[in-house]
């Protein structure tokens, strides 16, 4: 009778320890996957930023869509100057290889003309770097960094402006 009672023991022990283990896994795979989420948060964030910006990417966008971006470009720039966070944050706009944004200056959409057509894109190479000044597409954050704007081969619209 001693030795059954005391192996009852040691099996509700043994019972008791592997629900604990249980419990110990249940939980950190819940915070594991709570931690993985945070890249997913990541992605929202950067997807939120660039997405505004990328429906201004095209072969054919009015100069009086180009004066919206540059605005749109000057807020995020002012915002991130106020915030001492210019890397990672701060958007460099270039015209024909000349830099019409920079660190200490706002951006005036005064030279752009509403009844051109301009070509609004980011570098192909899709690089990535934290690197001031450079024609990066990207921050190493994922946001987008230099966009460039040049003047759109007029050949193939007619004569009006287009959208």
């Amino acid at each position: 009778m001693e030795n059954a009672s005391k192996a009852l023991i040691i099996a509700g022990a043994i019972l008791i320890s592997i629900l604990i283990v249980g419990l110990g896994v249940i939980i950190y795979n819940n915070v594991s996957g709570i931690a993985s989420d945070t890249s997913g948060i990541d992605q929202q964030a950067v997807s939120s930023h660039n997405s505004p910006i990328e429906s201004y990417f095209s072969d054919h966008t009015s100069g009086s869509n180009v004066r919206a971006l540059i605005n749109y470009v000057n807020g995020i720039n002012r915002t991130a100057q106020a915030n001492d966070d210019v890397i990672g944050n701060y958007i460099y706009l270039k015209a024909a290889d000349t830099s019409i944004a920079s660190n200490n200056a706002q951006v005036t959409a005064s030279n752009i003309k509403t009844g051109r057509s301009y070509h609004v894109y980011i570098s192909e190479d899709n690089k990535f770097s934290d690197e001031e000044d450079d024609n990066a597409a990207y921050w190493s954050n994922g946001y987008i960094k230099t966009i460039y704007i040049d003047f759109a081969d007029d050949s193939t619209t007619s004569g009006g402006s287009s959208n």
